[in-house]
């Protein structure tokens, strides 16, 4: 009975431990990441084409939490002319507060190798 326990005890050990390190391994890298975004206004990245990812930190009055928005290429019409989805979600701490992802999709054609939003839905 006693080697019973004692094997119990290791495997609750080995699992505690494994829960340790995985906190000490998740925990500061999430902190650290807010912390960051509350210093900087947003963090961006893409590739300079329509395309791109970015998260900030929603600053209201209430409900305070994260913004992401991505932009993908959704549909290539022409070299010139393409249909780009945007999606945007919040993440939000309250006690009552839910959202839901917003999809849109515009089309964007160059002009003067840049890029615009012409505002009108893809087709």
């Amino acid at each position: 009975m006693a080697e019973q326990k004692s094997k119990l005890q290791e495997k609750i050990n080995f699992y505690l431990t494994i829960g340790v390190f995985a906190l000490l391994i998740v925990v500061p890298p999430v902190l650290c990441s807010l912390f960051y975004l509350s210093r900087v206004p947003d963090v961006s990245w893409g590739d300079g084409s329509p395309t791109y990812t970015r998260i900030w930190m929603h600053r209201e009055r209430r409900p305070v939490g994260i913004g992401y928005e991505s932009r993908r290429i959704f549909v290539q019409y022409s070299e010139t002319e393409i249909c780009v989805e945007n999606k945007l979600r919040f993440f939000l701490w309250g006690t009552s507060y839910r959202t839901r992802p917003a999809t849109s999709h515009t089309t964007m054609v160059l002009v003067n190798n840049h890029w615009q939003q012409t505002g009108q839905v893809c087709r």
